[in-house]
């Protein structure tokens, strides 16, 4: 077989499948065979904003999140990858050119070349039982747990996950896989907190309650300057909602820290004065680092029936727009992947 079927980016809410020559391997390189790959919300929102230049270059395949098969391994690469093994990619160090193409790594494509292949570099191990639908969260969950430790959560703590999609569960789920009990998850979406209590995270509604007193309700109260306030030491924004974070500022306690995962469109206002007064970290969170991959790999092998759960919707590569519109949608849906084998 020298033929191979791609997905191909053309701007807004099109993308074509098209025929392309199998991709040589160099030396060094190790060709896989795409089987499962996730559609993230980055990919979501460039699809649905169009243009060539947030991203995703017009004409370019893409998709990043990806696991699948060795089929060919380049002469100089170490004997550690065979023929066979079943790995996940990160697409930050897949290709040369790194981060700044990781969004065009060809997740939606039957085969993609890692250049200067490496275990636990660009490539990462998973056993033959674990199923493919789990080993593809492999980059969302690294990207939702680096951060979530970026607040350097201990046992004991109490942990707010803002945001249901498929990060902030994936951070939880990260969480509770590392002994961190005490963990929260916040949203609107009465469903998607459903998927967060079968991870075993406790939950708040703030369309039926406030943040404050669902906080409070759970986590009990601390007392800051005469104000009662709830006794969380870090959260995990992986929401984007400017009112919601503003809350956040409202209420929270002295050195507590703030990690931010989401995506902001647009600029939000918050207190300095309260960061300054209360010592509060407020953090970025962006990629994942190899600590992160690594400990990823070990939860979906231990955990992958359970995360297996945010799996609810799989398209053959064909149906791919259809896939995009269900994402795009968000009715009923955590991560939608695209079945290539």
């Amino acid at each position: 077989m020298n033929k191979m079927k791609a997905a191909v980016y053309e701007g807004t809410a099109n993308i074509r499948i098209v025929e392309k020559e199998l991709p040589e391997i160099g030396p060094k390189d190790v060709l896989v065979r795409n089987l499962r790959s996730g559609i993230c919300g980055t990919d979501i929102n460039i699809v649905k904003a169009g243009g060539g230049n947030l991203g995703i270059s017009l004409g370019s395949e893409f998709g990043h999140e990806m696991a699948g098969e060795v089929v060919a391994v380049g002469s100089e690469v170490s004997s550690e990858i065979s023929v066979g093994q079943h790995v996940g990619i990160n697409p930050i160090t897949a290709k040369k050119a790194g981060r700044r193409k990781s969004l065009e790594c060809s997740g939606f494509s039957q085969y993609v070349v890692v250049e200067e292949a490496a275990l636990n570099h660009n490539l990462y191990a998973f056993a033959p039982e674990v199923p493919l639908e789990a080993a593809a969260l492999l980059e969302p969950m690294s990207v939702g747990r680096h951060g979530a430790f970026s607040v350097d959560p201990k046992p004991g703590e109490h942990i707010v996950i803002l945001g249901a999609g498929p990060i902030g569960l994936l951070a939880a789920a990260s969480l509770i896989a590392e002994g961190i009990a005490d963990v929260c998850v916040v949203d609107i979406d009465e469903w998607r907190l459903a998927k967060a209590e079968a991870l075993g995270a406790l939950t708040v509604n703030t369309s039926k309650i406030a943040l404050a007193d669902g906080l409070t309700a759970l986590f009990g109260q601390v007392n800051v300057y005469g104000l009662d306030v709830p006794d969380v030491d870090a959260f995990v924004d992986a929401a984007g909602a400017a009112p919601l974070f503003k809350a956040v500022m409202e209420i929270v306690k002295p050195q507590a820290r703030i990690a931010i995962i989401a995506v902001y469109k647009q600029e939000v206002p918050f207190s300095l004065g309260q960061i300054m007064s209360k010592e509060v970290r407020v953090q970025g969170a962006s990629g994942y680092t190899h600590a992160d991959l690594a400990a990823v790999v070990g939860h979906i092998t231990k955990h992958h029936a359970k995360l297996s759960g945010l799996v609810t919707h799989v398209y053959k590569l064909d149906e791919i727009a259809e896939a995009f519109d269900t994402a795009i949608g968000a009715q009923g849906t955590v991560k939608v992947l695209i079945d290539l084998a």
